[in-house]
């Protein structure tokens, strides 16, 4: 009995030792520079890159089909090109209306990966860390909602009657319905976008 209690101590230890040197690791970590900043570096609105949380940019909707009822619910997008693959684990993003998004990484094949998403979002200074580091040389931010889809919505989906010209001139009046002048969601206003790995140790 007492053989099973010192034993079960001892797993607790060993966790509780794990956990701490675990804990340790992580806090004592130094960031890196930011990578968004780094000389060559581009984006799709210069924003997001200037490290001016004063400049709004805004994301971009993606080319669509240039039909309105098709194009309806594509997403836009902000994305920043690194002028190198670079390691990276944290993503700062600065945004006043940013509420449903995913965010992809550009891999060596040429294609995009989705590496976080999140569906509900309240944070003006919304700070992702990664499950694991991720080599890319682009991040993709792609905006599924935003807190200013609502009025969007109401400007641009309007109910007016369908009136009806007939052979003699005369306009016969015909039923309501909505039409769709415009995009159905707003563009996201983001501030800046951060990119960090970790800091690699001087030599």
């Amino acid at each position: 009995m007492s053989w099973k209690l010192n034993r079960n101590w001892v797993c607790k230890y060993v966790l509780l030792g794990m956990l701490c040197f675990y804990w340790g690791c992580t806090l004592g970590q130094k960031w890196s520079e930011n990578y968004a900043l780094l000389p060559g570096t581009s984006a799709t609105d210069p924003a997001f890159i200037d490290a001016n949380p004063e400049t709004i940019g805004q994301s971009q909707r993606k080319q669509g089909s240039g039909s309105v009822g098709t194009d309806l619910d594509i997403p836009s997008e902000a994305i920043i090109y690194l002028p190198e693959r670079k390691s990276i684990y944290r993503i700062v993003i600065h945004s006043t209306n940013l509420e449903e998004f995913e965010v992809h990484a550009f891999n060596s094949r040429g294609e995009w990966d989705k590496i976080y998403d999140r569906r509900s979002n309240r944070d003006l200074i919304i700070d992702i860390r990664l499950k694991k580091v991720i080599m890319t040389s682009g991040i993709k931010v792609v905006v599924r909602r935003t807190t200013d889809d609502a009025a969007r919505k109401r400007e641009n989906i309007q109910l007016r009657r369908e009136n009806v010209q007939t052979s003699d001139g005369n306009i016969r009046r015909g039923r309501y319905r909505y039409f769709i002048t415009g995009p159905t969601t707003a563009l996201a206003n983001i501030a800046e976008i951060e990119l960090y790995g970790y800091a690699t140790a001087s030599p």
